[in-house]
């Protein structure tokens, strides 16, 4: 029996990407800011109008690690954070780190029960966080504060990195960011970092079957999964780490935004903070003013991006957190000339797991042997010029140039024989170093030959970013070989392309039958009518344990107030089994979506529920 990973070593090949990243570097997490400070001068953060060059933002990063350790911070404290994509965030992590203490990232978006349960679990010493969020006023801050006994409150407002700054009220027994920033000098703590054992982030999940678990990463896992993550895109990507720059439309205090952070930080990579997710113009504004060559996102706001004029865009975009509709990679290729790369991971492992390079092989001539033979003689020589020419570019230039070339390129390999190899609906292959076993019902693993074959079943996931375990105890959550049971179901392809068929709890058994929801969900996506489509299983009340097919559908606004339920029954008709088809089709005029903008399903099935 062939072992898996020889499936999509070949992909690998193809790249440029090597088989293995060992060894990982022995340094803690905030060495990316350090090394970026001294290595690259001209690249920073962009807020608000404001840039802030890495030197900077690691000057006040060391001067707020100094405070937290005068305020009683130590190796292994935990400090939560409640904080847009900002300035702000990005010092708060490198600081908390830099002092030796560990992050908790929460969303204000969240209900006051949860973050109250999460700070009791996490017993963080110190609270950083907005002070004019309009849903929790101060008072409600102060309140939360005492339930979890958090010690001290430190408040920032977001215009405090802004070509503007507020003015700053005195409040009781609450300190200010940017005054403690002033107040101390660039002096912080010597800690000695074990980067296997030692937490750099307690980072909560989503909660999708109950309360948030706290994920323990470690310095090497955020590390780790960082330099995975740059390393995705081959060599070539390399040759423009510090003079590119990147538009970040996902909050960083969910993993994939964390994430992106530290390896934008890694690469030295400017980045441009869209403070709003859901502000799909000021996106659009960022792009035309900054010309970013790369997009972080979610499928929700490239959805959102197809209502705008996109001629010119000419970006590439990451699209992660939810499954991306192949008819929206579609869409967004032919309305801005850019293309759409779908990705994968899960908190546990911290995230990023999985990358679809197809598009990139696509670009590059395919995956057939001469195209491989010619890239493998031009590498070197073109890396040379490459290299060479980008040293005399700035990243607006190279953002402008490449605009204009991306287009281009898209248009020549849109012929069937290039087009073909690009594979869409599939999350991708696995990162370097990354452990995938598949198992069917029983826990049995299935071979290479059973997945290519066609057989589903559970991922499970090991490697350097796998979490220590759920907090507070290492191993938790893990089973005894060292995977992460991820409860998504997938399929694989002969090249090693992960599709996932359906998560585990939104597989809808009508009768014994699985009814796999995202399957009808890209169906529907596919539907003129559609803006944004959701499947759920409802509970039958002939058949106790079975379930029924629901639909939600959010309509595109042409089509609002005309379009009718026996319409799309007919239109799934020829297109899945007949106890697939839906039971309940409801039109919704505004899809419920989580934080980071993925549609919520279950806030639809609490909605059911709620009927019952």
């Amino acid at each position: 029996m062939n072992k898996i990973e020889e499936a999509w070593f070949k992909e690998y090949e193809l790249c440029g990407i090597p088989k293995t990243l060992k060894p990982y570097p022995n340094v803690p997490v905030f060495n990316f800011l350090e090394v970026a400070a001294e290595k690259y001068p001209s690249s920073g953060i962009v807020q608000l109008g404001k840039e802030l060059k890495y030197k900077e933002i690691k000057e006040d990063t060391y001067r707020l690690a100094t405070a937290l350790a005068d305020l009683g911070i130590k190796k292994g404290d935990r400090v939560a954070t409640i904080l847009p994509t900002s300035i702000q965030f990005i010092i708060a992590d490198y600081a908390i780190s830099k002092a030796g203490g560990v992050h908790v990232p929460s969303s204000f978006l969240e209900p006051l029960n949860v973050l109250e349960h999460k700070f009791k679990e996490g017993t963080p010493k110190v609270l950083i966080c907005l002070s004019e969020d309009s849903d929790k006023d101060v008072t409600k801050i102060k309140t939360l504060a005492e339930r979890a006994e958090i010690e001290t409150v430190i408040l920032t407002k977001i215009g405090d990195y802004s070509l503007s700054k507020p003015e700053h009220e005195s409040l009781d027994n609450m300190l200010w960011l940017t005054e403690l920033i002033e107040k101390y000098n660039p002096a912080p703590p010597d800690v000695d970092i074990d980067i296997e054992k030692d937490l750099e982030t307690l980072l909560f999940s989503g909660g999708t079957t109950g309360m948030p678990k706290g994920c323990m990463l470690t310095h090497k896992n955020i590390l780790a999964n960082a330099i995975q993550s740059a390393t995705a895109f081959g060599p070539a990507a390399n040759l423009l780490n510090g003079n590119f720059s990147v538009l970040i439309g996902v909050p960083f205090y969910h993993a994939y935004g964390h994430i992106i952070m530290h390896t934008m930080t890694y690469q030295g990579a400017t980045q441009l903070l869209v403070i709003d997710p859901r502000d799909t113009r000021s996106i659009i504004n960022m792009i035309k003013e900054y010309y970013p060559i790369l997009q972080i996102g979610v499928p929700t706001q490239y959805i959102k991006m197809l209502k705008e004029e996109l001629k010119g865009i000419g970006i590439l975009g990451i699209s992660g957190s939810a499954a991306l509709p192949p008819d929206v990679q579609e869409q967004f290729e032919e309305k801005s000339g850019g293309g759409l790369i779908e990705g994968y991971g899960l908190s546990e492992c911290s995230p990023n797991t999985h990358i679809n390079p197809s598009l990139m092989i696509r670009l590059s001539g395919g995956s057939g042997r001469g195209a491989a033979i010619i890239r493998k003689i031009l590498q070197i020589p073109l890396r040379y010029i490459l290299g060479t020419v980008i040293k005399y570019m700035d990243r607006k230039t190279i953002g402008k140039v490449s605009s204009k070339l991306l287009p281009i390129l898209m248009r020549l390999r849109s012929r069937p024989k290039f087009k073909k190899e690009e594979k869409k609906g599939t999350v991708g292959i696995p990162f370097c170093d990354t452990e995938i076993r598949v198992i069917d019902d029983s826990g049995r693993e299935l071979s290479l030959d059973e997945l290519i074959n066609g057989q589903v079943g559970e991922m499970c996931i090991n490697g350097p970013q796998r979490m220590l375990g759920y907090w507070p105890e290492e191993g938790s959550g893990i089973d005894k070989d060292g995977y992460i049971h991820t409860g998504d179901v997938v399929k694989m392809e002969e090249r090693g392309y992960f599709y996932i068929v359906d998560r585990v709890k939104d597989i809808i058994n009508v009768s014994g039958n699985k009814v796999y929801s995202r399957e009808i969900d890209d169906i529907l996506y596919q539907h003129p009518a559609v803006e944004i489509a959701a499947t759920i299983g409802v509970s039958d009340p002939k058949r106790p344990g079975s379930e029924k097919v629901k639909i939600y559908i959010q309509l595109r606004p042409e089509h609002r107030g005309k379009a009718k339920e026996e319409a799309f029954r007919e239109y799934l008709e020829d297109k899945v089994a007949r106890y697939a088809l839906p039971k309940y089709i409801e039109f919704i005029d505004e899809m419920p979506l989580t934080g980071v903008q993925k549609v919520d399903k279950k806030a639809l099935k609490a909605r059911e529920e709620g009927k019952s």
